[in-house]
């Protein structure tokens, strides 16, 4: 009993993120928009990530995203969906995805951060400033989209 104690602890410690990956395809390519975090940034200040953040209180993954989305885009997701639920140890990420126009970013305003900005397959997986657990998200990403297509 002691044993399964210790594993609950252990998942309810861990960090629980919403995360949205808005991306498009131009001209056969995927490309998928990522913050550039504040360089006082609390968390990975300097880096490229994804959107999103913590739930508050009972926020299930889904009410999380929208909330987060709209503070920090100023827009709320509508046609997203789950790419997947990753754990990496110390965090579980639920990872949503969606496609977005050529508009996309007229209809957002990037207010946490410093901006948005587009980046290609091969752009994002050889940034320095992105995170190892984000690239094995995004190669999971393109996968995904790569198979449907």
């Amino acid at each position: 009993m002691a044993d399964r104690l210790n594993i609950s602890t252990v998942m309810e410690n861990k960090e629980k993120r919403s995360i949205l990956i808005p991306y498009k395809i131009k001209d056969g390519r995927v490309l998928v928009y990522l913050q550039k975090r504040a360089k006082d940034a609390r968390r990975l200040p300097d880096y490229f990530g994804f959107f999103g953040g913590e739930p508050e209180g009972e926020e299930n993954p889904e009410e999380a995203l929208e909330r987060e989305i709209k503070e920090e885009m100023n827009f709320i997701p509508q046609t997203y969906k789950l790419l997947g639920k990753y754990d990496f140890g110390k965090s579980v990420k639920h990872i949503f995805i969606m496609e977005v126009d050529d508009n996309f970013e007229n209809k957002i305003q990037v207010l946490e951060g410093e901006y948005g900005k587009y980046f290609s397959e091969d752009e994002a997986l050889d940034e320095p400033k992105l995170i190892e657990e984000d690239k094995i998200v995004l190669r999971d990403l393109y996968k995904f989209l790569w198979a449907k297509n």
